[in-house]
């Protein structure tokens, strides 16, 4: 065990004498040593969950996934009703470009799909707080994204009430997994429950 600390604080001190040279080892080593032994990593503990939408609203879980950026772009949405319960999943490779893009693309198709199923009362949850801020006006989009941005605040008029939400990327997990498998097909996918299949 001693010399796994030794090992520690050895490499710990190349480290704080590269960015900080006025510390020599032979004067300040015991020091450094007392001082890593003090040390307590303060650690936040955040729950996280995913939350039904209200009574007679939707909630689209909506991720984009760059294998780069740019690189390869993959989109994903889950909507679920006021149950919980999945009405549909949709999954669609995009070509090359951004994750900025990917993520606005992965939501107009997630509102073009709760508005073709009939649903106006829709929350939009993503796990991009850059997004949220676009959506609310709370900042500018870049100006390569700016017809991607027009095309769903056309889409968000047309609902009745629209909330947009920002969640942890684990409340988000099922379209986060689902936009790996993106890279995966080669043309757009949807997943109903046998139940809601459209005749």
């Amino acid at each position: 065990m001693s010399k796994v600390k030794y090992a520690i604080y050895k490499d710990n001190y190349k480290l704080i004498t590269t960015t900080f040279p006025q510390i020599r080892w032979s004067s300040n080593y015991k020091e450094l040593i007392s001082k890593g032994e003090k040390f307590i990593h303060d650690t936040k503990v955040t729950t996280v969950m995913w939350r039904k939408p209200p009574y007679q609203w939707v909630k689209i879980n909506s991720d984009g996934s760059a294998l780069n950026n740019p690189g390869r772009l993959g989109a994903v949405d889950i909507i679920r009703d006021q149950k919980g319960e999945m009405l549909l999943a949709f999954a669609t490779p995009l070509g090359e470009g951004t994750n900025n893009k990917v993520e606005l693309e992965a939501a107009i198709f997630g509102m073009t799909l709760s508005l073709e199923l009939g649903y106006n009362k829709i929350i939009l949850e993503v796990d991009s707080q850059f997004m949220v801020d676009w959506i609310m006006h709370k900042a500018e989009p870049h100006w390569s994204i700016n017809t991607q941005m027009l095309k769903l605040q056309a889409l968000i008029r047309h609902t009745h009430k629209f909330k947009c939400n920002h969640t942890l990327k684990e409340a988000n997990f099922v379209a986060d997994s689902l936009s790996k498998h993106s890279h995966k097909i080669t043309s757009p996918q949807l997943y109903f429950n046998n139940h809601q299949i459209p005749k």
